[in-house]
């Protein structure tokens, strides 16, 4: 056997396990995406609430990847009471580290759903703390594979 044929096979194995180690740890990444979100009163009115919300989007694993502009949807009880534009826009998360997604607007208008977003300004308007769910939507661009990713968490919005 040559040299040449040798050395041209320990470069095909080498770049397999390379290849697949990349991957591995490229799919172990998307698994420990943590997004945490947090809501503030933009405006209040009589005709309606515009929540501002901003996302911490945190990358304990060493490597590197893009998601998707998240699109929030904000939910009281079982009950869909407004949502974010879809921007079509990449953001790319560095290893170990972290981006702050700031301005998602989410407006929700008093007569969409009457019974629920009236009582919601009004407890607003007494300084009440209303408790929302966030639902944080966004898809994970690991290069070769694209994978929906959906989180959830509870947020207070106060006056």
């Amino acid at each position: 056997m040559s040299a040449g044929k040798l050395l041209v096979g320990a470069a095909v194995v080498g770049g397999a396990v390379a290849g697949g180690s990349y991957f591995y740890n490229m799919r172990r990444a998307s698994v420990q995406l943590e997004v945490i979100p947090k809501a503030y009163l933009h405006t209040l009115n009589w005709n309606g609430l515009t929540v501002r919300v901003d996302a911490l989007l945190k990358n304990p694993t060493r490597a590197r990847f893009k998601v998707k502009f998240p699109y929030i949807r904000l939910m009281y009880g079982d009950t869909l009471m407004g949502s974010s534009q879809v921007i079509n826009k990449d953001i790319q998360i560095p290893a170990y580290g972290q981006v702050v997604i700031d301005s998602m607007m989410v407006d929700i208008p008093v007569l969409s759903i009457a019974g629920s977003v009236y009582h919601i300004v009004k407890s607003l308007y007494a300084k009440e703390p209303i408790q929302f769910k966030a639902q944080v939507i966004t898809t994970i661009n690991l290069g070769w594979s694209r994978i929906p990713y959906s989180s959830d968490a509870d947020i207070v919005l106060k006056k």
